[in-house]
């Protein structure tokens, strides 16, 4: 058993509350999370977690073993960052993929920091919503939305990203908008096609606990993201898109808020990386500075 790796997995599914939310967080298959688990359990002689079939909660054992296992990881993390920052700097050709309008919008702003910083590295940024073959491509790392698909890829969730449904003032002079979200039927949007679907999804909301599903009927289809922020901007449809696009155009009056009383289901975001154990230096500092930079941006 790995004592570190077994630590650090107990550790994350006391802070996420579940073993799917940890395996998620680290990359694992939840099979290996719980199997780590249990191995640290049989080692320390203790039970650690109370599981049932809907919570996981931590014992005072597993509270005190919790806070001292943390400090232990935060440790092992900052001397391996610090020996990271006091080797040769990093350098070399870095090819990442991300999606288009995280990287216009959140990343293109930002990335003078990083190339300031390691001046070394060569980047090259591929803006794209297309699901890329990270090994066949040569890419070393990758932003992705939506539920990952089995592949020998590592992933790990590094948080959410924020959607809001939202119209034109245009749109709304010409058809009103919704009261509740069984009137979006009666509506018109435009639709944005991920490259892995065929059909668009119903429109989910939530609510206290509720949820909703409508199906609502689209009058453009597009798999481009700008595009359907131009379209919706232009009063063709209501649309829904992330909320770092839509920040700018609401705080303008160019977009009004649909249904602000309801939330859009967050999309996770998982970053991806070939399956090697060990990655180049300029792949971990990206991964670094990356989650910094979008971390004012995503939740959970």
């Amino acid at each position: 058993m790995d004592r570190i790796e077994a630590m650090r997995a107990f550790v994350q599914v006391v802070d996420s509350g579940s073993f799917t939310q940890a395996a998620l967080a680290l990359g694992r298959h939840k099979a290996t999370i719980s199997d780590q688990v249990k191995q640290l359990e049989a080692r320390l002689g203790v039970r650690l977690l109370v599981r049932t079939t809907r919570t996981v909660t931590p014992t005072a054992e597993g509270l005190a073993y919790r806070a001292r296992a943390a400090a232990i990881l935060q440790q092992l993390d900052e001397a391996e960052a610090g020996l990271r920052r006091s080797g040769p700097s990093p350098a070399g050709r870095l090819r990442v993929e991300v999606p288009v309008a995280l990287g216009r919008l959140v990343l293109m702003p930002e990335v003078r920091s990083f190339l300031e910083q390691y001046p070394r590295i060569e980047l090259d940024l591929g803006c794209s919503d297309r699901s890329a073959d990270l090994v066949r491509e040569g890419i070393d790392c990758a932003l992705r939305g939506g539920d990952l698909p089995d592949s020998g890829l590592v992933g790990r969730r590094i948080g959410a990203v924020p959607f809001v449904l939202c119209a034109a003032p245009r749109y709304a002079d010409a058809h009103g908008l919704p009261a509740q979200p069984q009137d979006l039927a009666a509506h018109r949007r435009v639709g944005y096609r991920a490259p892995a679907r065929r059909a668009l999804p119903d429109v989910v909301l939530q609510r206290g606990g509720r949820q909703v599903a409508v199906p609502v009927p689209a009058r453009l289809v597009t798999n481009d993201s700008g595009a359907v922020l131009a379209a919706g901007l232009d009063g063709l449809g209501i649309v829904q898109i992330a909320e770092f696009v839509a920040a700018h155009h609401l705080a303008s009056g160019a977009l009004l808020r649909v249904l602000p009383a309801w939330q859009c289901p967050a999309l996770p975001l998982h970053l991806l990386t070939p399956g090697t154990r060990h990655r180049p230096a300029r792949v971990q500092v990206f991964i670094d500075w990356v989650q910094g930079v979008l971390a004012r941006r995503l939740v959970g």
